[in-house]
C-alpha cells in the first residue's frame, strides 16, 4: 500500500511538472534565475492559469520581486486536477519557471483578487502538506496581498502569517529588505513598513452583542495599519511583462492606462482604495502600446475608468494609426464620442460593454451613478450610428435604497436601449446583439455601503427570476444573471470577521459545501450578512488606514438615502480635501468638507 501510494505521488508530480513546462514553453519574456543562495519566493494566484496571467498586478510583484539579486520569484496556480479536495492531497503544486514543489520555497505568498479563491488558499497549503494553522519555523513563511486581503484580510487571517495592504508597489522593496535583514518570522521588524499587517498581533475582542468590541494590538505594533501606495504609477504602468496565449484575454497585450475612478460610486471598492485617481502619463502608455503592437499586435487597455484618461481618443488614435486592434475593459456612457467609436470600430472591437448598474435614475442618483436616462439613450444613438456594434449591459439587484419598482425598470431601460439601437441602425441595415448580465449587490468594506446588510437570498432570487423572465422576452436580447447564493457566500467573505475563518476552512474539508459549513458554523453567518452595522460599531476591518478621513464614509451613506450626488474628483493637479486622500497623502485633520 505505502509503496503503491509512493508511485502516485511521483507520477502525480511528474503530471504536474509536465503541466509547468508546456505552459513555460509557449512563454515569452519569461525570468529563470538559479535559486543558489537566494531568498525563493513561490507567488501563487489561487486560480487556473489562464486567469492568473490575466492579471497585471500579480506579473507585475512577480517582476519588482525578481529586480532584486538575492531573491528568486517564480509563479504557482491551481490547474483544474487540483481543485477537488479528494485529490488535491496528490497532486502537487509546482512552479511554472522550475517546476519546483513550492513547499520548497522559503515564502509562499498568495495573490488574491476574488473572495472567492480564499478557499483556493486553504486547499494550496493543504495539498502541499503545509498545515494551514500553527505552523512552525521550519515551515514557509505565509504572505497575502491583493484587493480582497486589502479590503478584509480578517476571513484568512489565521491562515496567513503577513498580509500586505494596499498597493504592493509601495510595500516590496521594504519588505524584501526586512526578510533579508531580519529573517523570515521578525514580525516586528516587518510592521513597521507601511502596508503591512501581522495577524497574530491583532486580537480581536469580542461585546456580549457579538461585535467586535475592540482590537488589542501586541507591544510594538502599530494600532493602524496604513495602506501601501504606488507614488510612481503614472511612470511605469502595469503591462503584460510575460507573454502567453494561454490567458482569458487570448492574443492581447494588456496596458493598464490608470488606477481608481473618481466617480464616487458608492458601492464600489476601486474607487475608494485606489484613491486618490492616478492616470498613466500618456507617452507611458503609447510606449507600452508600441512594445505590444510589435509583440502581438493587439492591445487590451484596462483601468477602472479607461474612457477617464484626459486624452484617450489621442491613445486609441495611435494604435489605429500603427495598424494594430485594441480593446477596452469597459467604458461610460457619458464619456463616448463619434471620434472615439469610430476608432474603435476601426480598432476591431466588436462589443461595447457598459454598466448603468439600475434601472431608474433615482437609484443611480443614490448609489453616485450620475446617468440620466437621455443621456444612456442619446449615447446608445451614437453606438448605433457608428457601427453594428454588440453591446453588454451590467446591472445590480439588491442596491442599498433598491424598490420593487426599480427592479421592474431594469428590463424597461433594457428595451428603450434596444428600440434606440434598432432606430439608428435602420439605414445600415445591421444590428448588433444586446447582452444583459444582473448580478446581487454584494457590501464591500471602505465603501459607503460597507455598513449594509445584503439583500437576502431568497429574496433576490425572487428578484432574478422576474428580471430574467422579462428580459428574455424583448428580442434580440441575451440574458445572463449570477447566482444570489454564491453572492451571499462572497458576501460573507467580503465583510465577515476572523471567526469567518472556521466557516471558510469548514466549506474546504466538505469539498465546497457551504451550507453543511455555515450549519456547523459556531457563529451565525446571519450576523455579518443580514443586518447593517450600526455607526460607531467597531469593523473587521478597521484598523486599517485607508486615507480617507474620519466620518467620511458614513457622511456619503447619509447622502445616499437623501439621494444626494457627490461631484466627480477634480483633475489631477488640482487640491482637493473632501476625503482626505491627495497626492497619495492621508491628511490628519478631522473636518468633514
Amino acid at each position: 500500500m505505502r509503496a503503491s501510494s509512493g508511485a502516485s505521488k511521483s507520477s502525480t508530480l511528474k503530471q504536474a511538472r509536465q503541466i509547468a513546462r508546456a505552459r513555460l514553453e509557449r512563454e515569452r519574456g519569461t525570468v529563470v534565475k538559479d535559486h543558489a543562495g537566494r531568498l525563493k519566493i513561490a507567488l501563487v494566484y489561487p486560480n487556473s492559469y489562464e486567469i492568473g496571467m490575466s492579471n497585471l498586478g500579480f506579473l507585475k510583484v512577480q517582476a519588482l520581486l525578481n529586480i532584486h539579486d538575492d531573491v528568486v520569484c517564480e509563479r504557482a496556480f491551481v490547474e483544474p486536477a487540483g481543485r477537488n479536495r479528494n485529490k488535491a492531497n496528490n497532486y502537487p503544486i509546482v512552479t511554472i519557471e522550475s517546476q519546483t514543489p513550492i513547499d520548497e520555497f522559503d515564502v509562499i505568498a498568495f495573490s488574491i483578487t476574488f473572495e472567492a479563491d480564499l478557499i483556493n488558499v486553504l486547499r494550496v497549503l493543504d495539498t502541499t502538506h503545509i498545515p494551514l494553522r500553527d505552523r512552525g519555523k521550519n515551515d514557509p513563511l505565509i504572505i497575502a496581498g491583493g484587493i480582497s486581503v486589502t479590503l478584509n484580510p480578517e476571513p484568512v487571517a489565521p491562515f496567513i502569517d503577513v498580509a500586505v495592504i494596499g498597493e504592493a508597489e509601495g510595500v516590496i522593496d521594504k519588505l524584501v529588505e526586512a526578510l533579508l535583514r531580519d529573517g523570515l518570522r521578525n514580525y516586528k521588524s516587518f510592521a513597521q513598513i507601511p502596508g503591512v499587517y501581522i495577524p497574530s498581533a491583532y486580537a480581536p475582542v469580542y461585546g456580549d452583542d457579538g461585535a467586535i468590541a475592540r482590537y488589542e494590538t501586541a507591544d510594538g505594533f502599530p494600532p493602524r495599519v496604513e495602506r501601501g501606495w504606488n507614488r510612481d504609477f503614472a511612470q511605469h504602468p502595469n503591462e503584460s511583462v510575460i507573454q502567453t496565449d494561454d490567458t482569458v484575454f487570448g492574443g492581447m497585450y494588456l496596458v493598464e492606462v490608470g488606477k481608481g475612478c473618481g466617480k464616487h460610486c458608492r458601492f464600489c471598492a476601486a474607487g475608494y482604495v485606489y484613491r486618490p485617481t492616478r492616470h498613466t502619463n500618456t507617452d507611458a502608455i503609447l510606449s507600452a502600446i508600441e512594445r505590444g503592437l510589435k509583440l502581438k499586435g493587439r492591445i487590451g487597455l484596462l483601468g477602472s475608468a479607461v474612457g477617464d484618461h484626459p486624452e484617450i481618443e489621442k491613445i486609441f488614435g495611435y494604435i489605429v494609426e500603427r495598424g494594430g486592434d485594441f480593446s477596452v475593459s469597459s467604458l461610460r456612457l457619458d464619456k463616448l464620442t463619434d471620434t472615439l467609436l469610430a476608432n474603435l470600430a476601426k480598432g476591431g472591437l466588436h462589443t461595447v460593454t457598459v454598466a448603468p448598474e439600475a434601472g431608474s435614475e433615482s437609484l443611480r442618483m443614490k448609489v453616485n451613478k450620475v446617468l440620466p436616462e437621455e443621456t444612456i439613450l442619446n449615447a446608445v444613438r451614437m453606438i448605433g450610428r457608428a457601427g453594428p456594434f454588440n453591446l453588454k449591459l451590467y446591472f445590480l439587484i439588491g442596491l442599498p435604497g433598491e424598490t420593487d419598482e426599480d427592479v421592474t425598470m431594469i428590463p424597461a431601460l433594457v428595451e428603450k436601449i434596444r428600440l434606440a439601437i434598432v432606430d439608428t441602425s435602420r439605414e445600415r441595415g445591421t444590428l448588433g446583439s444586446i447582452t444583459v448580465g444582473v448580478d446581487a449587490f454584494v457590501p464591500k468594506p471602505a465603501t459607503p455601503f460597507e455598513r449594509e446588510p445584503f439583500g437576502g437570498v431568497k429574496i433576490l432570487e425572487k428578484k432574478l427570476r422576474a428580471v430574467t423572465r422579462t428580459l428574455r422576452a424583448i428580442p434580440n436580447v441575451t440574458v445572463h444573471t449570477g447566482s444570489a447564493r454564491t453572492s451571499y457566500v462572497h458576501a460573507l467573505l467580503s465583510v465577515g470577521d476572523r471567526r469567518v475563518a472556521d466557516i471558510l476552512q469548514t466549506a474546504y474539508e466538505t469539498d465546497g459545501d457551504w451550507r453543511a459549513a455555515m450549519r456547523k458554523s459556531a457563529v451565525d453567518p446571519a450576523f455579518f450578512t443580514d443586518r447593517r452595522k450600526p455607526d460607531g460599531e467597531t469593523l473587521p476591518w478597521s484598523f486599517i488606514d485607508h486615507g480617507l478621513r474620519e466620518g467620511y464614509l458614513e457622511k456619503e451613506m447619509g447622502k445616499s438615502l437623501a439621494g444626494k450626488v457627490t461631484p466627480e474628483c477634480p483633475p489631477p493637479g488640482e487640491e482637493c480635501r473632501r476625503c482626505g486622500s491627495f497626492d497619495g497623502v492621508c491628511f490628519t485633520e478631522k473636518k468633514i468638507v
